[in-house]
Order: structure tokens, then sequence, then C-alpha cells
């Protein structure tokens, strides 16, 4: 039995999760274009490399703008840019936004990154016990990887070793809503799933969550060699072997239009997109197959004005 919920959770439908209707998502997808433009400020007026990923750099280029009904936006940033992005948007953006890292967040529990916009409320299933969650863009770190065979699949062993026990040491914190939602659900397979990794996540729990997460993120970035022929996204959705390039293809960009303004996305975007997404990724999915985030309530777009605070 495959114990990965990634996929389980973009497709999970129960009573206990709000369902965006078509006036929310596109109020959501505005505000993250509006926290897309700050990250870009600080990346354009410092030099930092930065690319749209995932979903967004599929809407990027398919598109030209968001996928109609995605409801995030993803940037991939080399381990190296990141590092200086971080203080550099803190500083410049503080008042404005929550940067969230493996490294200084307590109780974050990702090995990824987030930007989230203050004065909003968009709670998904990390954030039981986030007291920061609102609207927020993902940031996934490129990391170096080691151009030996035997160094690279000793670094792709601790990678999916670090995910695969942070995922299971936060199933066990959030233990008791995630089993809420998925007996919710009726889905016995998913109930099967989540009581697994819960157990796993019991044996780990003597470690605290915090320096879990940390020593993951020192592990995945353990390869500083800057000249490498090959990059990883460790965090991506296809993980450490899915996720796979040399240098060239994801460290260098190119420019395409999104929702009416120049975005960078990888230089060998086709190669990238059909990696994560098969060779038929221009064609959008059929309806149920579509992936969107669980959202819960309180989901409040601040100054927007668009709630749904209902108990």
């Amino acid at each position: 039995m495959s114990l990965s919920t990634v996929d389980a959770f973009k497709h999970i439908r129960s009573d206990r999760c709000i369902e965006l209707n078509d006036v929310q998502l596109r109020q959501l997808q505005r505000v993250l274009m509006d926290i897309l433009d700050d990250i870009c400020t600080i990346c354009d007026e410092n030099g930092i490399l930065y690319e749209l990923g995932g979903g967004s750099a599929l809407g990027c280029y398919r598109e030209h703008d968001f996928i109609a009904w995605d409801d995030d936006i993803d940037i991939n940033m080399p381990r190296a840019d990141y590092e200086r992005f971080v203080p550099l948007f803190r500083e410049r953006f503080g008042s404005r936004y929550w940067v969230h890292t493996p490294q200084d967040t307590p109780d974050h529990g990702l090995l990824l990154s987030r930007v989230v916009r203050k004065g909003t409320s968009v709670v998904t299933r990390e954030d039981f016990y986030n007291r920061e969650a609102g609207a927020f863009v993902d940031v996934f770190v490129i990391e170096n990887t080691y151009d030996s065979p035997v160094l690279r699949r000793i670094h792709e062993l601790g990678c999916m070793a670090y995910g695969f026990l942070v995922s299971c040491r936060k199933f066990y914190r959030d233990r008791k809503p995630l089993m809420e939602l998925a007996r919710s659900t009726g889905d016995a397979e998913l109930i099967r799933k989540f009581r697994v990794k819960i157990r796993i996540g019991r044996l780990l729990a003597w470690r605290s969550l915090d320096a879990l997460v940390r020593r993951g993120d020192r592990w995945n970035g353990r390869c500083r060699n800057e000249c490498s022929r090959y990059v990883v996204i460790p965090t991506g959705r296809r993980l450490f072997r899915g996720e796979l390039y040399r240098r060239e293809e994801l460290c260098e960009t190119r420019e395409y239009l999104y929702g009416g303004k120049l975005r960078r996305c990888p230089a060998a975007i086709e190669r990238y997109l059909s990696r994560l997404y098969g060779s038929d990724f221009m064609t959008p999915p059929p309806p149920e197959q579509r992936e969107r985030h669980v959202f819960f309530r309180p989901f409040d777009l601040g100054g927007l004005g668009l709630t749904d605070r209902e108990s």
C-alpha cells in the first residue's frame, strides 16, 4: 500500500471542507497575484532568480494566466537565491507578510517555505496549529545535487527519508483533525493510510517536529556546489528522482506572459511540464481530475470583504 497522501488531499471532498465558489476563487487568485507582484519586485531589484513552478508554470505556458480552477501559486528558487530572498523580503514587506521557513518558523511542519499575506485567513490541512494561516505563495527550493551517481543516490535517499518522516511526524501531531477529516469522507483506503502514517509518527514523538524539519531542510541543501551539473527539487510533487534536472534546464529561465505581466519560467519548460504532468500537458484534464486544495473555515480575504466564517 502506497502511503503517499499528496494526491488524495488535492481531490478530497468532505462536508468539513469549503468548496470555493467562482467569486471566491477569482478573488483568491487576485490576492495571490498581488503576493507574486511583491515577490517579483524583490527578485527583480536584487537579481534573485525565481521561476513559476508546478501548476503555475503550466498555467503560464498553456493559458498565459491562472488555470481556471487553480487556487495557488508555486515558485521555484535556487538555494543561494532563496537565502538572499528571505531576509530582503522580510525587511521590505515584513509589515504585509509573514515568511514561514523550515529553519525559523515554529510549528511550520513543512520542508518548503511560504509567503503568507497578513490580514487574510486561508486555512489548509497544513494549518491546524498555525495561527498565521493566510493566502500564500509556496516557495520550493532548487537544490544542488552531486555529479557522482553514488553521492547523488545517498542525497536522494536522505531527502526521501526526511520527507517521509516529517510527513508522518506531522500526521501524528495533527492526528485528531486529520482522522476526523478522513472519516468524514467514508474512504476506507484513505482512513487506513492516515492510521498507518499516524502510527509511524507516534514512534517519532520523542523528537520535536521543528527539529526534524530543520534537519531535513539542512539535508536537502547539503550539496553546496553551485557548478554541479544537476539540480533537484526534493520537495516537489514528483520528489527527488522525478524532479532531477540538468542545471541549465531549471536554472536558466525565459519570460512568458502570466496574468498580463511577464514572469519567468524554466528554460526547458516543455520538458519540465512533461515530467510533472505527462506528455499531454497541453490538454486540460476532465473535471473529476482537476486538483484543488482543501480549505477550512474561516476563509477571509481581508479588505476584499469575502468571508466564510460559518461554524
